[in-house]
């Protein structure tokens, strides 16, 4: 799985890159530290919320980064 969940990104259309980033900071929110599974579904929600694919690779990878975040 690719570490850097935002390379992922560059081959979507700027619009859907810059979704893509509000969709990871949104879940991030409400699920750091979360297991994967979880970060994963808020990722899927919120993504298919603003129109996106919710099955682009980026969301598994960027779920590993948000799962792995500590918020106080």
């Amino acid at each position: 799985m690719e570490d850097d969940w935002r390379s992922l990104l560059e081959d979507l259309p700027l619009e859907q890159r810059l979704k893509a980033i509000a969709v990871y900071e949104l879940a991030s929110d409400r699920a750091a530290g979360q297991p994967v599974e979880t970060a994963v579904s808020t990722l899927r929600a919120a993504a298919r919320a603003e129109g996106m694919d919710d099955g682009h690779p980026w969301i598994p990878a960027a779920a590993a980064r948000i799962s792995a975040e500590q918020r106080p």
